[in-house]
Parts: C-alpha cells; structure tokens; sequence
C-alpha cells in the first residue's frame, strides 16, 4: 500500500486541494492506510484530525506508536464520530459544517496546514441519501476553498451503488484498498449556496480585504507626509499627492522611473540609494533618516525619510515604499532659536570678558609706562605679547559663538573644542569663585561634529554650572570613551542643585529654574545633543550638585 500512498502524495502536489472518496471492504485495510496517510502528513509538518468511532481510533494510534515519537503524536487529534455526526440529532449537515469549522478555526488562524481522516457515519432514517450528498457537497466547497487535503471514508458493505456515483460527483478522488484513480464524475463547482457557513466566511474575509484595501488606498493618498511604492524591479508604481505638492513632479512624469532616475535625489546623494536598498532588500527597515531632496524648482528641502520592505503571499520581498517628510520649515525654525540663544549667550557673557580683558590691557599700560620711562626690559615684551594673545583668544571665541555658522559636521577634537570652551569661561567663573577642572582620559579624541553648535551646548551646560554655585566651589569636566564607539562627557557641578519632581521638566520651552531665566538655553542645547545622534541624562541633589552626562557617537 505504500506505493498507492506515494502515488496520492503526488497526485496532490498537482491539485489546489485533495478532497478524497475513501470505499473500503476490509477493516484491516482501511486501519493501514488510514496510518499511512497520517505518517505522510507528518512528514509534511501539517496537523491531523482523526474522526472515528473509538475501537477504529484505538488500532489506528497503536500502529502510529510504533512509528512516531512522543512529540509527533502530539500533531494528531482524536474526535468520536458517533459524537461528531450524530451530535444534533438526525443528519443535520449544516450543523456539522459550522461544527467542523470551529473545531479547525484555531490552526487556520495560525496558519498551521492541516489533513483530515473522517469516517462518516450516520443513525438509519429515511432521508439520508440526500443529507449525505448534501454533507458532501458542503464539505466539498469547505475543502476547495481552505486547500485543505480530506479523506471521507465509508464502509463499501453500507451504501449503494448509487450512493457511490453521488458522492463520486462530490470528490475529486476514488480511493480503494488497493488504488487511487480521478472521479471522472467530479465537477468542480463555482455556485456555493448561501446558507453555506463557508460561503458566508468567504463574504465576510472578503468584505474585509475589500474594506483593507480601501483604507490602505486612503492612507497613502490622504497622507500629508510624500509615499513612493517601487516594485521588485525598482520602479516606482505608486505616488501620492502630497509627493506632487511638496516636490513638483506630477505622477505622470514619475510613474515608470527606475530608483535610480528619480529627479528629486541630488547627485550628491545619490549614494543613498544603493546604501539604503541594501538595507531594505535583507528585509530590515529605515526610520528617521535625515537628508537633503530637491524640488522641481531647484530648491533644497530639509526631508526625514523612512522605508520599509513589502512582502509577497510566499513571504518574498515584492518591493519597498518609502515615506518622506519635509522638515525645512523645523530646520529653520530651530536655526533661528539657536542663533537667537547664541546672542542671548553672548550678550551674558560681554560683562565677564570685559572684566576679564581689562586685566591684561591694565598690565600692558603699565609696561608701557615703564618703555617710556626707559625700563626696557626683553620679559616685558614677552609679558605683553602673552596678555595680548590672551585677549585676542576670548574675544576669537566671542565671535565665533555670536557669528552665524554654516552647518558643516566635519571631524573635531573634542578635548581642544572643551578647552577652548573653558578659556572663553574661565573669566565668569573667577568672579564667581569657581574653579573649573579637567579630566580627559584621552586627548586625541575626535567626533564628527558640527563645531560652533557643540561649543554653544558645552557653553552654556557650563555657564548654568557656574551660576548654581554663587558661593564659589569647583566644577569638573570629565571626558571617557567607552569601547570605541561612544563618547561620554560629564559636566559636575557643587551647586544647589534640582528637586526631582523639576528634572523632567528640564527642556521644556520658557521652564527655568533662574530668576532672569528664559527656559530655552537647555532646551537648544539638548536640541543640538540630539541633532548630533547624542543624548543627554541629568542627575542631581539638593544642596549638593548637578551632574549633565553627554553621550556622543564616535
């Protein structure tokens, strides 16, 4: 019998579903290939149901047993056909339908595949000829429709030869003891009655892909943020409105163009493409990505852009969609507010550098008097030279911080970038009675920046340190690099330090904890962290300081 088994695996791998007439004469038969159709099935990794009476299910698990392990086993599921059929009383085949589809409800939600073994049975009443066809037909449909593979076994001695050739319309299989052919009886149908608890599944499934759809179609062109959907041969298929409003090109002249060809990516960035297709077609995702598009126009848009693979019914990567959001007018909005806190900063700082200055132009006066009165001495010169670099180094940093700044991230030293910070400060912080420290475990290391925005941040977390301590105290600035890929800065203060119920919200607009305060200095400061894919952690105690840890990627 393993041959005819092997010869109805394969016959099944040419059918959409399996759908078998099962007559049987000998028992001993009937328990053989009912064990190996079951085998076959598990070696397919599907689920097996096993309706029938109990002394036919007993012989059949002993034989399984023998074959399979404990965990196998555990893929077949018994059900009582007396209990199964006769459940509502007479042949009701309708309500075995809806019986049958909540039993298997759970494994097709899962998508596990599954096989069914039932032996039919039935109590003697007049009308039965017609229930079993009727069964039959229902069980027909249920099975062309799931793809499922089903055995419906009757004992050859209990149902004539007319019988026979009806059920024979209802499968697309005879099988025997000893062979398995094509019904030539067997017509598929198309007309499913609506009473059908199937059909009606089918109704509803479709209903809901129909309303999916629909709401899918509406969220990409709805949408206010651009969406591009490119086939698996990289051509763009879908483009929504908001893509025409923000870039210019009308769909017309974009349908059809290869990735490669899209208009609104500048050459410049073209290098994106490859990088980021690799990125989708091994079937991970891109969020948030910042980069530069252009408009039809010409102009530069500010963009975020995210992408997401699109996969096939076989789980195969059928193309990607991509979603662009324009950020220009956020990128300006937040130039302005830094360029506004940079001569806010400045404008704070003028005081204390004045002071700071008039030091050395105070000794450079007095070595002057002394050349006039004919001292000359070559440790002046070197003196006055010394104090004059020194003014022009603060008054450098002043400039730098108040002028407007291209955005340029190039690699920098921090270790310098943080000295240059405490020399521009250290006057403050002498009227203060602050005494700023350093501790870099590394002077060499270096972070893609952009340079006047990082010396912004790093001015003001220390400025803040420097007016918490109005009794004085000192301030450290600890630099560590951790395993090569970040960079951790700390700003440590002894000053009075922040109740907890304040710290979260530290960075919100116009928040301040200072009298004259405007609540934004932090908030840009964090703005520009982030901007530098860092992050900021503050921690702090009353009355015994502040500690601002800075996270930045190497």
């Amino acid at each position: 019998m393993k041959e005819q088994i092997v010869q109805l695996t394969d016959m099944l791998k040419i059918s959409n579903h399996g759908h078998i007439l099962y007559i049987y004469d000998a028992v001993d038969r009937y328990v053989e290939n009912a064990v190996s159709y079951i085998m076959t099935g598990i070696e397919l990794g599907q689920h097996l149901f096993v309706i029938d009476n109990k002394l036919r299910s007993a012989r059949i698990f002993r034989r399984l047993q023998e074959s399979l392990s404990h965990d196998e086993l555990k893929y077949i599921h018994y059900v009582d056909n007396v209990l199964f059929y006769g459940l509502y009383g007479d042949f009701n085949y309708e309500s075995i339908a809806k019986h049958f589809s909540k039993i298997v409800k759970p494994f097709q939600d899962q998508h596990i595949s599954i096989r069914t073994w039932a032996h039919v049975e039935w109590k003697e009443q007049a009308d039965i000829f017609s229930k079993l066809v009727n069964f039959e037909n229902v069980a027909d449909q249920s099975v062309s429709s799931s793809g499922m593979i089903s055995v419906c076994a009757y004992d050859g001695q209990q149902i004539s030869a007319s019988l026979q050739n009806q059920l024979l319309r209802n499968h697309e299989y005879l099988m025997t003891d000893h062979e398995l052919v094509k019904s030539n009886l067997y017509k598929r149908r198309t007309n499913i009655s609506p009473f059908l608890s199937v059909q009606k599944e089918h109704q509803q499934i479709e209903g809901q892909l129909k309303a999916t759809k629909h709401q899918l179609a509406s969220f990409i062109m709805e949408n206010l943020d651009s969406i591009l959907i490119f086939d698996k041969g990289e051509k763009l298929i879908t483009v929504n409105p908001a893509f025409e409003r923000t870039f210019g090109w009308s769909a017309n002249e974009s349908l059809g163009l290869h990735v490669i060809d899209m208009p609104f990516i500048p050459d410049d960035r073209k290098f994106e493409i490859n990088r980021n297709r690799s990125f989708v077609i091994s079937g991970e995702k891109i969020v948030g990505y910042e980069t530069i598009r252009n408009t039809k126009d010409g102009n530069h848009l500010n963009v975020v852009l995210s992408s997401f693979p699109l996969w096939s019914e076989e789980e195969k990567i059928n193309g990607w969609a991509v979603i662009i959001r324009d950020i220009t007018e956020k990128k300006q909005a937040q130039e302005v507010l830094i360029r506004t806190e940079k001569l806010s900063i400045a404008g704070e700082l003028a005081a204390s550098i004045a002071h700071e200055i008039r030091n050395p132009v105070t000794t450079i006066k007095g070595f002057l008097q002394l050349l006039q009165s004919g001292s000359v001495k070559k440790k002046y010169f070197d003196v006055m030279e010394s104090e004059i670099d020194r003014i022009e180094l603060i008054l450098s940093e002043l400039l730098m911080l108040a002028r407007p700044q291209l955005i340029d991230f190039k690699l920098e030293n921090i270790s310098m970038l943080l000295k240059d910070v405490v020399t521009l400060l250290v006057p403050q912080a002498n009227m203060n009675g602050v005494v700023i420290k350093t501790d870099f475990d590394s002077e060499e290391v270096v972070v893609r920046c952009e340079k006047s925005q990082l010396k912004q941040a790093f001015i003001n977390f220390v400025k803040n340190a420097i007016e918490a301590m109005p009794q004085g105290g000192e301030f450290v600035i600890q630099m560590e690099s951790i395993n090569k890929d970040e960079l951790f800065i700390r700003f440590i203060d002894q000053g009075y330090g922040i109740p907890n119920h304040l710290l979260s919200k530290l960075g919100q607009p116009f928040y301040t904890t200072k009298e004259k305060g405007t609540g934004l200095g932090f908030m840009v400061s964090k703005k520009i962290i982030e901007n530098h894919k860092g992050s900021i952690v503050i921690s702090s105690k009353e009355n015994k300081g502040t500690t601002i840890e800075v996270k930045l990627p190497l």
